[in-house]
Formats: C-alpha cells, sequence, structure tokens
C-alpha cells in the first residue's frame, strides 16, 4: 500500500487581486511495480463556510520504490471572496481551512482515502483610505484666495496597492467652483501612507459669476470633497471619498 502524508500549506503569493495557496503531499511506493499518481480532492472553507473546491490529477506514474511530491496550487481571488462573503470585506484576516481527499486509480485501492486538514488564515485586501486632512487659507488679495491642502493616504495592505486616481472639487454654498483632477506619486507602498499636499487658487469673479449673492458677504461656507478610486477588481469602481470643510475668505464691500 502507498504511504501518503501531509507536508505543508503555505502562502506562495499575495497581491491586491488575490492569494495563492500551495500545499503539498508526500506519495510513497513501497511496491515493485510503478503506481498512478492519486487524485487529489481538495476544499476551501473561510470562517467554516464552504468557499471553492476543485481536483488534482495527474496521468504519470510514481516508479517503483520512489517518493513524489505531490502539489496543490490554489488561489482565492478576493473580488469573487467578498462577493461570496461579503461581511469579510473590511476585515484583515479570514480563517481558512483546507481539506485534502487522496485515493488512488486502482482497484484494490479505490475505497481507501487518505483524508488531512490544514487550519490557518489568510489577508484579505483593505480599503485604503484618507487620514489627518488640513485645509488652511494661505494667501488672500482683492481677487483670489489661496488655499493649503495636506491629506494622507494610506495603505494598511501588506502588498502594494495600484497608483490612485485622484479627483477634487471645491464647493461654496452646496454649489460646485471647480474641479481638477491630482497627480499621485504612483502605487502606494505596503503597510505605508503616502502624503498628499496641493494648492488651490480660487478666483473671486468665478465665485461671484456662479454666485452673485455673495458679493457683499464677508466669507462664506467653502468645502474641498476628494475622492480616489483604483484600478482594483475587488473595489468593483468604488470611490472612496473625503469631505474637508472650512470657511472661504471674500473681498466684501
Amino acid at each position: 500500500m502507498p504511504a501518503v502524508s501531509f507536508i505543508s500549506s503555505e502562502l506562495t503569493d499575495i497581491s491586491y487581486n488575490g492569494v495563492q495557496l500551495l500545499s503539498k503531499v508526500q506519495i510513497e511506493n513501497p511496491n515493485s511495480i510503478e503506481i498512478p499518481f492519486p487524485k487529489i480532492v481538495w476544499k476551501i472553507f473561510l470562517d467554516g463556510n464552504f468557499f471553492i473546491d476543485g481536483v488534482i490529477e495527474n496521468n504519470q506514474n510514481i516508479n517503483s520504490r520512489e517518493t513524489a511530491i505531490v502539489e496543490v496550487p490554489v488561489i482565492l481571488d478576493y473580488l469573487e471572496v467578498f462577493e461570496s462573503f461579503g461581511p469579510l470585506k473590511g476585515r484583515s484576516h479570514a480563517d481558512c481551512k483546507i481539506t485534502l481527499a487522496v485515493n488512488f486509480p486502482i482497484p484494490v485501492f479505490e475505497d481507501r482515502i487518505w483524508n488531512f486538514e490544514y487550519e490557518g488564515d489568510i489577508p484579505l485586501l483593505q480599503e485604503a483610505m484618507f487620514t489627518s486632512p488640513i485645509m488652511e487659507v494661505l494667501k488672500v488679495d482683492a481677487a483670489t484666495v489661496e488655499l493649503y491642502v495636506s491629506v494622507n493616504i494610506e495603505n494598511p495592505n501588506v502588498f502594494e496597492l495600484p497608483e490612485p486616481r485622484l479627483i477634487f472639487d471645491y464647493e461654496v454654498y452646496d454649489t460646485l467652483i471647480m474641479r481638477r483632477r491630482l497627480n499621485s506619486s504612483g502605487p502606494l507602498a505596503p503597510s505605508s501612507v503616502m502624503p498628499v499636499v496641493f494648492g488651490l487658487l480660487i478666483y473671486y469673479k468665478d465665485v461671484f459669476q456662479i454666485l452673485p449673492m455673495v458679493r457683499t458677504e464677508r466669507e462664506a461656507p467653502g468645502q474641498l470633497n476628494l475622492s480616489m478610486d483604483f484600478p482594483v477588481p475587488a473595489f468593483n469602481g468604488e470611490t472612496f471619498n473625503l469631505q474637508i470643510p472650512g470657511t472661504l475668505p471674500l473681498p466684501g464691500r
């Protein structure tokens, strides 16, 4: 009878698309004749719930009195994970169990199944976030007001996120005054914070043209709206937003 043993199961690759797990089973053939490779049925459970399964088969044989290692690679796609288990979104890890059922296509052993289990956890994709927003008035004259904006983008993941697309708009009395696109500093490194600093130059003539009723006011409520999105399938077009309220000084009359 072949000797079947479980060697290991480990995380071999991770990115914003998903993770790859690799399990290994050792097969020893003590016989004087070759035997076929076994069929391995694998299943993945996340937080105790069945997720996906598959079968590993090989048409080759294991030579007499030789030992072979059978690899079972499994890719877990984050988009599929979150579509199947919505509550996992936002968590940093999920409990993961792998079960392996090994049997040989040999009539005398067809009812013999070797079962193995491995339990651990996998890291999950987490959303990037805005932190430490600041908006200040730097300079005011009769024609313009200059604002200073600073905010951090935090990547809490243990892997890189692709370069985000950043767009901001500025409102006065909930009315759009300007809209611009920002250039980011490239991909977000793992477990890092990327500062974003930029200036806003607002022309009073643009404000008065859109909101003529504020000509006699000394200040008005303003708000900066900043949004970002990433070309990440699991985010599925999701946009991450930040609002920074403030006061816009006006030249008045």
